[in-house]
C-alpha cells in the first residue's frame, strides 16, 4: 500500500512537471507569434510604424512577465515538494 502511494505522488509529480513544462512551450509559441507578426510590419511598412510595433512590444513584455510569473509559482511549488520529501526522509540529497 505504501508503495502505491509513493508510486502515486511520483507519479502526479511527474504529471505537474509535464504541465509546467507544456506551458512554458506555450509562452514560447506565444512570444513567437509576436515576434513574427514584428517582422511582418517591419517587411510591410519598414521601421516607422512606431506605434504598431509598441503595441506589439508591450504584449510580448506582459507574456514575458506572466511566464516568469509562472516560473516563480513553478519554483515555489517545487521548493514545498522538496521540503516536504525531506520532511517524510525521502530524500538522501538534502
Amino acid at each position: 500500500m505504501i508503495q502505491d502511494v509513493d508510486k502515486a505522488i511520483l507519479d502526479t509529480v511527474d504529471d505537474v512537471s509535464d504541465l509546467a513544462q507544456k506551458q512554458l512551450e506555450d509562452y514560447d509559441f506565444v512570444n513567437d507569434l509576436y515576434e513574427h507578426d514584428i517582422d511582418l510590419l517591419q517587411l510591410l511598412y519598414g521601421d516607422k510604424q512606431y506605434e504598431a510595433m509598441n503595441a506589439y512590444y508591450g504584449k510580448q513584455q506582459e507574456n514575458q512577465l506572466k511566464q516568469i510569473d509562472f516560473l516563480k509559482q513553478y519554483r515555489d511549488l517545487s521548493k514545498q515538494e522538496w521540503d516536504a520529501a525531506v520532511a517524510r526522509g525521502e530524500s538522501n540529497l538534502a
